[in-house]
């Protein structure tokens, strides 16, 4: 009898597990195996489907080895953050990365994104249980994925309205922000004859709050992310120089 209690008492302790405020490397080995073999799947099927060229990838994993940093990137497709986070993967590198909670309406969706590491965040409130779980990932090294547009942006037309957050979440883990861009993941203006994607990514140079002006606390919040930003996009605009054609 007792031991049927104990064997009930963990199997729904595991139907519970918190993977938002857990660290992926302390997941169930279940969960891990599964999260690696996702990885893997992804990682072959992305290079033969989707092939990237990753640059500043040394720099920026040597910079997160010790610590991890927020990572705010410009966002065109649903591409990019799947061929990035499989290349940090390779890397041995943990990344957290932040989803609109409407995508958790999908029940396939919540099962994976969870235990692949996402974090699902309300946009519509002060969402602090997402905020402390992205503070507590950066405490452990792992990196949050951040697209601050909110949404894809699909033509140059389009208005973007940039989502603040990402500042506070770097602040509160006591970390940095990390800019990274990204052109040829999307083809709005159908430049390539051949349709197939070829993702070009760029990391920047982390941007510390130290190097930042600002005497307040909300002032240094404000500046990073309008730096952070500027040199996303500038980043950008350098891939587009030098690839003409991608988007």
């Amino acid at each position: 009898m007792t031991q049927e209690k104990s064997s009930s008492k963990k199997v729904s302790s595991q139907r519970g597990y918190d993977f938002v405020r857990n660290g992926i490397d302390s997941y169930p080995l279940p969960t891990r195996i599964v999260y690696n073999f996702v990885a893997f799947v992804v990682w072959v099927f992305s290079s033969i489907a989707w092939p990237t060229k990753v640059e500043g990838m040394d720099e920026l994993a040597g910079h997160v080895r010790e610590h991890g940093s927020v990572i705010v990137m410009n966002h065109t497709s649903m591409v990019e953050p799947v061929v990035f986070i499989v290349a940090l993967w390779r890397r041995h590198i943990r990344v957290r990365p932040i989803y609109k909670v409407e995508f958790e309406k999908i029940g396939a969706a919540k099962w994976l994104f969870r235990r692949m590491g996402g974090i699902p965040v309300d946009r519509g409130s002060a969402d602090l249980k997402a905020l402390k779980a992205a503070r507590d990932a950066l405490g452990r090294g792992e990196c949050v994925l951040i697209y601050p547009e909110g949404t894809r942006i699909k033509d140059d037309n389009q208005p973007i309205k940039i989502h603040g957050g990402f500042a506070m979440i770097a602040q509160m883990g006591k970390s940095d922000v990390t800019p990274a861009a990204v052109v040829g993941a999307a083809d709005p203006y159908k430049t390539r004859p051949t349709r197939r994607r070829k993702p070009k990514i760029r990391c920047g140079k982390p941007i510390s709050f130290d190097e930042l002006p600002g005497s307040s606390r909300k002032e240094k919040l404000a500046e990073m992310e309008r730096v952070a930003m500027e040199r996303v996009y500038a980043l950008r605009d350098a891939l587009r120089a030098e690839n003409p054609g991608l988007w």
